[in-house]
């Protein structure tokens, strides 16, 4: 009998198979850790979700719903967070959508069993056995179908039950519901189709709403009320609601929509939005945005302009129809009022246009920044500048008129500034420097424009500015130097019920205290504001507010910024299309909205208020008062007719009597030691112990020989101190001098070299005649 052999194992089998085995109890080990990574890794489609800022609502500062941002696509939406969605409505959608929804972990193996059964039996795809996790995964990241979709949305919905709680999973599947007529969410559903909020809805409208989703365009309630009608009394009965409350429920429909206030400002608001979302929420969802606007207020504002265009129209000035008005709070930079072009018709290719910022001449608004500038510097409020017919520039000369076209000779640079003067500011900035200004315009949020095409008509009018910028540079003034950045939004609601606040700078150092207590001293004087106003100005309150207006040349921009302690309000009236409303200036319609708005933004008496910062009864350290005579601006003599107290920084107080009236010392006697008007003027063109100076003709200038027969003559002015000995020569030969320094140059077609020599230097410019 033979025995059957078998081959044993092949070599090096056996270590083989315990390699395979280890391979398979590693991956065994290794595949559930996998998944739990997988499970609570960020979830890309939801981190996309919270982070984008559709459905967002912005409210003013005290609640009221100003807008709701729009969703993708322009969708309206209003995103629910934590406590805002009621009980009811979480119990009727869970009832029809996933009975077992809080006891399964987003997957049902009871629902895929139901389903398969009935798929199977009825050889079609009748249940998808989808859980409201997996609907949510669905919408978070649709996909085309099929298993391939099936599989994906089911690992998402593992993903979102492994890192949020089913709360949170409830609250964003109620946010996420598309509803139709460009609505997501059943917060925005409840406005589309009821006009009410979520929480005023009966458990009837709740059910429609539940409806609605399954197939928005087939229940359509405005369309095809029916189909509707069927459905929801069909789901009735599951969630207890009797079919007389379906019906009278049904008769309560009608078309809604978030209205949109404030139109203006929530642009603005949504263009600073994004950025700031993200850097103070950290990834938070955002659902509300509490901005700075009073919107009570900013109405109260429309009002007022709509009324006075109203008047203006009256008044035959029809070119005055656009208007727009900001009213920032000082301690903050806080916006509270924004109107952006009152009564614009809705569509009209006009009311696309924000006045608030769209740039326009800026008139006379920059002057006090260049006054702050000089007092930054040697000048005082006591200053002397001069008010004559000056001419500036070379070959292109620019003779600068004031706005009543009256030359005042000598004014003190309060009443310059106050008087809103032209041709004192443009010989100002000749001084102080046209770049150093715009630097400073620059630190001031404003950019005028390139010095090449500015020029110093940069002082009067020529430079650009938006009223939302140049009001903010001009509550600097009440904020004793301080810029304050532009605030709109003062905090962030969060979808899990945090609110973060937006925390307020307390701004950039422009101007020291000193010199912007004396410009806010300045544009608060009735007395010297009547050089350029009179004394019966509208700009004159019973309460202390510095005020500046401006015009354009062209009379289509008109300006008017007012300030108190606690508030600064800007108004830019004129055309939006640049047509010109001539006999109407920035002291008339926008200074009347101004006060009105500053009247009424006043604390009232006995009630002070604890923002308040600029006052012009309360000099800062820094300052010290003395008697000057009003003319000149010298130390007041016993002479002088008219005396004031005006301040000055510690160490600048003048010295020198007044020389006009008498010396200081005398009894204002006439005395040797006093000089006319004519010759102090032109004292002012000197500096210390400089030499005579040529101030006209300028360097380099082009001068034409008129056509007509008859006397022509080019005038010249030197200046010069009274008890120097000048010499004058014009191409080498000597030209007499008339006292007080006056030339009178001939008109002959050449090339010409004026030098004028004295005891303490000389001077020369060459012109040319043709």
């Amino acid at each position: 009998m033979s025995k059957r052999c078998s081959a044993g194992p092949p070599a090096g089998s056996s270590g083989l198979s315990r390699r395979l085995l280890r391979f398979r109890a590693l991956a065994f080990l290794l595949f559930p850790l996998v998944m739990a990574v997988g499970l609570y890794l960020p979830h890309a489609p939801l981190e996309a979700h919270r982070a984008s800022l559709a459905g967002v609502r912005l409210t003013d500062r005290h609640g009221r719903l100003l807008i709701t941002l729009p969703g993708e696509g322009g969708a309206f939406s209003l995103r629910l967070g934590r406590g805002e969605i009621p009980r009811e409505v979480e119990r009727i959608f869970v009832r029809l959508e996933d009975r077992r929804f809080f006891r399964h972990r987003g997957i049902d193996p009871l629902a895929l069993a139901r389903a398969a059964r009935d798929n199977l039996s009825s050889r079609g795809v009748v249940s998808g056995a989808s859980t409201i996790t997996m609907q949510v995964a669905r919408l978070l990241q649709p996909h085309r179908g099929g298993w391939g979709g099936k599989l994906r949305e089911s690992l998402g919905a593992l993903r979102l039950e492994a890192t949020l709680d089913k709360h949170e999973i409830l609250r964003l599947y109620l946010n996420l519901l598309p509803y139709g007529l460009n609505t997501v969410g059943v917060g925005a559903a409840a406005v589309t189709y009821f006009d009410r909020p979520l929480e005023e809805l009966s458990p009837a409208q709740i059910l429609l709403l539940a409806t609605l989703p399954r197939a928005p365009s087939l229940f359509d309630p405005f369309r095809n009320p029916r189909a509707l009608r069927r459905t929801a009394l069909a789901l009735a009965p599951r969630v207890g609601v009797p079919d007389a409350e379906v019906e009278r429920s049904l008769t309560t429909l009608r078309r809604g929509r978030s209205g949109r206030l404030a139109p203006y400002f929530t642009l603005y608001v949504q263009n600073e939005l994004s950025r700031l979302a993200a850097l103070q929420a950290r990834g938070r969802q955002v659902v509300q945005v509490t901005t700075t606007l009073d919107l009570q207020l900013s109405e109260a504002a429309e009002m007022r302009l709509d009324r006075e265009l109203a008047g203006a129209a009256a008044g035959g000035k029809m070119a005055l129809r656009d208007a727009a008005v900001v009213i920032l709070d000082n301690a903050g930079g806080e916006i509270l009022a924004y109107v952006g072009a009152p009564g614009m018709e809705s569509g009209s290719q006009r009311s696309a246009i924000d006045a608030v910022r769209l740039r326009n001449p800026s008139g006379s608004t920059l002057k006090p920044f260049l006054y702050a500038l000089a007092l930054e510097r040697e000048w005082t409020c006591a200053s002397l500048l001069p008010d004559l017919p000056l001419s500036f520039g070379g070959e292109e000369l620019y003779r600068p008129e004031n706005f009543d076209r009256r030359s005042r000779g000598l004014v003190r640079l309060r009443s310059a500034l106050a008087g809103s003067l032209n041709v004192p500011a443009v010989y100002l900035l000749s001084r102080v420097g046209l770049r150093d200004f715009l630097r400073t315009c620059s630190a001031l949020g404003l950019d005028p424009g390139p010095a090449e095409r500015l020029g110093l008509g940069a002082a009067i009018g020529n430079a650009s500015v938006s009223l939302l910028e140049l009001t903010r540079a001009f509550s600097v003034f009440p904020r004793g130097g301080l810029l304050p950045p532009l605030a709109a939004i003062r905090s962030l609601g969060t979808a899990d019920g945090r609110v973060i606040p937006v925390p307020l700078s307390a701004g950039r150092r422009v101007f020291s205290r000193e010199s912007s207590w004396l410009v806010g001293s300045v544009l608060s004087d009735p007395s010297a504001r009547a050089t350029g106003f009179g004394t019966r100005s509208r700009l004159n309150t019973p309460f202390p507010a510095m005020f500046k207006s401006g015009t354009a040349s062209g009379y289509y921009s008109l300006w008017c910024l007012g300030a108190t302690p606690v508030h600064t309000v800007g108004v830019w009236a004129g055309s939006l299309d640049r047509r010109a409303a001539y006999g109407v200036t920035g002291s008339s319609v926008p200074a009347a909205v101004v006060r009105a708005l500053l009247e009424e933004l006043q604390t009232p008496p006995g009630q002070p208020d604890a923002r308040a910062g600029w006052e012009v009864r309360n000099p800062p350290p820094g300052l010290a008062s003395a008697r000057i005579c009003a003319l000149t601006g010298f130390a007041a003599s016993p002479a002088c007719p008219a005396v004031r107290m005006e301040y000055f920084r510690q160490g600048s107080l003048p010295q020198r009597p007044c020389p006009v009236h008498g010396g200081g010392e005398g009894d204002g006697r006439e005395g040797a030691g006093r000089v006319g008007l004519e010759e102090l003027a032109l004292e002012l063109f000197l500096e210390g112990g400089a030499g005579p100076r040529i101030l006209f003709p300028r360097e380099g200038a082009v001068f034409y020989r008129d056509s007509f027969e008859g006397a022509q003559g080019i005038p010249g002015w030197v200046a010069a101190r009274r008890e120097e000995t000048l010499e004058v020569w014009l191409n080498g030969e000597a030209l007499p001098l008339r006292h007080p320094f006056r030339l009178e140059l001939p008109v002959r077609p050449g090339a010409y070299r004026l030098e004028v020599t004295g005891p303490a230097g000389r001077d020369a410019v060459t012109y040319s005649v043709r």
